[in-house]
């Protein structure tokens, strides 16, 4: 057989076992969902080490005051120095509605906060909306990578 016909034969055989080869399996609205709560359940219980661990390391905040919150040591600041002026209770939220496209999903959900400053004693209670676009991890996980919240109001 002549070496281009040997060559072309390869080629073409090394195309079809790629082609053939198992896709990667689509992601599961489930998974996605598993993280969401227990984000919300480390959260509302005020654990940032464990909140943060739910974050890629160039993830992005965007709260709804139009500030920008970009990095692991930010957000950890940011949360930090909250929760060190607040006393904060995470009331409820809503189950997300789901959409995913290969490794991101994003998640749109609803929540209701209270927080009570340690200083004054003031009682803040906000109602908004909650945008989170997800990546999945090399292990499967889901990360939040970006994230953003408006506040409906504040009473």
């Amino acid at each position: 057989m002549p070496r281009n016909t040997r060559m072309t034969g390869l080629l073409l055989l090394g195309l079809l076992a790629a082609a053939c080869a198992p896709a990667e399996p689509p992601a599961n609205p489930d998974e996605v969902l598993q993280q969401y709560d227990a984000y919300n359940a480390a959260f509302g219980a005020n654990d940032v080490e464990t909140v943060l661990a739910f974050y890629t390391d160039d993830a992005v905040r965007l709260p709804s005051d139009g500030s920008i919150i970009t990095g692991l040591t930010i957000i950890r600041d940011s949360m930090v120095a909250f929760r060190g002026q607040n006393d904060y209770v995470l009331d409820e939220y809503s189950t997300p509605e789901i959409q995913i496209s290969g490794d991101l999903a994003v998640t749109y959900s609803t929540f209701d906060e209270h927080w009570t400053s340690k200083a004054s004693g003031e009682s803040t209670r906000q109602m908004g909306r909650w945008l989170v676009v997800w990546e999945r991890q090399d292990d499967g996980s889901w990360k939040i990578a970006k994230e953003m919240w408006t506040a409906e109001g504040s009473q």
